[in-house]
């Protein structure tokens, strides 16, 4: 099994760096519903095997760098006053497209149907699981920053704010 690295941003939505916040590693299935979060996963410090810190904090940039084994999948939880009393969870998380259980990552860009005035899009599958939509690099909250919905048989994405042309919308979740 190799040892892999993991790197992770946190900024509100207005693109500010969240520094200080907790980014907790875990193995599955894990338990986010109490502080801290459990179990935790073996975290590395470099791909040699040295042991590292679970868990990390990001940096002045909002930047946390975790080194993991490949091949297993992970829930992250990250914990900062500016998220809500809960963490943010990403659950089924893996390294380097590995993944498990029957489990597809996805990820698409939605950036080309961005024309300034619209803030609705649509996907080309629909994913079973959104895991969370990443706007102009920052993590956006289901139910606050966007919303869901099939319409026609067409999975779409609504967001709060209107992108501008040439801001970048990525949408991460599992088929």
């Amino acid at each position: 099994m190799a040892i892999l690295r993991r790197d992770d941003w946190l900024q509100t939505p207005q693109g500010q760096a969240l520094a200080g916040a907790a980014v907790y590693y875990l193995t599955q299935p894990a338990d986010t519903t109490d502080f801290p979060p459990s179990p935790l996963a073996t975290v590395y410090s470099s791909t040699g095997g040295a042991a590292g810190m679970n868990p990390q904090q990001t940096d002045g940039y909002g930047h946390a760098v975790a080194y993991l084994n490949d091949g297993q999948l992970y829930t992250l939880a990250f914990y900062h006053p500016l998220l809500g009393p809960g963490p943010l969870v990403l659950a089924d998380q893996s390294l380097n497209g590995a993944s498990s259980g029957g489990v597809t990552p996805f990820a698409y860009n939605v950036s080309s149907q961005i024309t300034g005035t619209n803030n609705t899009f649509t996907l080309p599958v629909s994913p079973a699981t959104l895991v969370l939509v990443q706007w102009n690099s920052a993590l956006l909250v289901a139910g606050v920053g966007f919303t869901t919905a099939i319409v026609d048989g067409v999975f779409t994405i609504t967001l709060s704010i209107t992108p501008k042309v040439g801001q970048t919308v990525n949408v991460f979740g599992l088929l």
